[in-house]
């Protein structure tokens, strides 16, 4: 007797109308359990991979107030930002502090598409940071020059009763 071999002959065999259609759904099961999860483990690893890029950038610039704030007012430091932007994953919006004496001053606020927004503080020293106007100043993922200047604010930013407090003042150098 003869064995068959393991690839059949399509045009000789009477089972392929049979075996054809089958193979190809079986395929078709397989593609389709399987993109999904590539799909996902993809777009995950591009969100991750922009979520470091960010915070990389956020503690350079965290570092660059620090050292503008320790350094006293009328000084000041130009930062380049450039946050990365991934195929999948792009940075909505970065937040560097808020209105001077706000709630949110020493924080740098940052939001990923399709992620909660996240909040890095801006700690040892605490450095009150604020844009031009007294308003926040909002970064988006394009690249761009970063200037912050020590300035003496007239009134007491952080309650503690004494003179004259320091802060921060950012903006986009265009």
């Amino acid at each position: 007797m003869k064995r068959p071999k393991p690839w059949r002959d399509l045009g000789n065999d009477i089972a392929a109308v049979e075996g054809l259609p089958l193979r190809l759904i079986i395929a078709l099961v397989i593609t389709a359990i399987t993109v999904p999860m590539v799909f996902g483990s993809f777009k995950a690893y591009d969100a991750n991979r922009v979520e470091e890029s960010v915070l990389s950038e956020i503690r350079e610039v965290s570092m660059a107030a620090q050292t503008v704030y320790a350094s006293g007012p009328g000084n000041s430091i130009a930062i380049d930002f450039n946050p990365a932007s991934g195929t999948m994953a792009k940075v909505e919006y970065v937040i560097f502090g808020d209105m001077p004496g706000g709630n949110m001053s020493s924080t740098i606020r940052y939001k990923i598409q399709g992620r909660a927004e996240c909040i890095v503080p801006v700690i040892s020293p605490n450095v009150p940071l604020c844009g031009v106007a007294d308003v926040p100043l909002t970064a988006t993922s394009q690249d761009c020059i970063i200037l912050a200047e020590c300035m003496t604010s007239e009134t007491d930013l952080n309650g503690d009763g004494l003179g004259p407090d320091s802060f921060v003042r950012m903006s986009i150098i265009p």
